[in-house]
């Protein structure tokens, strides 16, 4: 199935390169906007299809381990988005030692992953950009949190931004995203038997991100 979705916008993303490698000199300008419009819509299709499949590919849980230290989890995430912190300049904080769950270790640092890298996306310009992680203890579930001094989200929004392809910033081009990263943040957590929703005071008030995992 993956390749029969992908393999004809190969081939339109083929076709556009050749056309703007070999015949540009005999198209205007018009004719090359036209052009370079084909090739970022195919590569943005190709780009939804793959965050399709990897929300239908979620749908279980691979493998639960029983005691994850969530510690090992977070220092592999942050490693794995080194350049983007720091070409964003970004001040993380995780507050104090995480405790260990029971999960799938893989789909947790995918969750940890995308709430981090929204944050990372959505900062405010002219501002550093700071995202602090910490968690608390609820009885039967350990509560996590992510939080941001970003452009924040009005509260009307915050079931939609879980919604699959929704984007709050589509236009304008100045954010990039297909819009599929909390849904499928929100399917590993539920898939886990936990919840997550979001709170923000609104627009550049920053974000606050919550899940919880329950302990057994």
């Amino acid at each position: 199935v993956s390749h029969d979705l992908k393999e004809p916008l190969r081939g339109a993303r083929a076709f556009t390169k050749l056309l703007m490698e070999e015949y540009a000199d005999k198209l205007d300008d018009e004719g090359r906007g036209h052009l370079k419009t084909i090739s970022e819509s195919s590569s943005r299709m190709t780009r939804l299809i793959e965050d399709l499949l990897n929300f239908s590919r979620i749908g279980r849980i691979r493998q639960v381990e029983p005691n994850v230290e969530l510690n090992e989890v977070l220092s592999y995430v942050k490693k794995n988005l080194q350049y983007s912190l720091e070409e964003k300049g970004v001040d993380l904080k995780i507050k104090g030692d995480f405790p260990k769950v029971m999960c799938d270790r893989i789909r947790i640092s995918e969750v940890f992953s995308n709430l981090i890298s929204n944050a990372i996306k959505y900062c405010k310009k002219g501002v550093k950009p700071v995202i602090e992680l910490g968690y608390s203890d609820k009885g039967s579930v350990y509560e996590f949190y992510v939080k941001d001094n970003g452009i924040g989200i009005d509260e009307q929004y915050h079931d939609k931004v879980f919604q699959i392809f929704q984007r709050l910033h589509a236009k304008g081009g100045e954010y990039e995203g297909t819009g599929a990263g909390l849904t499928i943040v929100k399917k590993i957590v539920e898939n886990h038997n936990g919840r997550i929703w979001i709170e923000s005071e609104g627009e550049g008030k920053g974000s606050i991100f919550y899940f919880t995992l329950p302990k057994t």
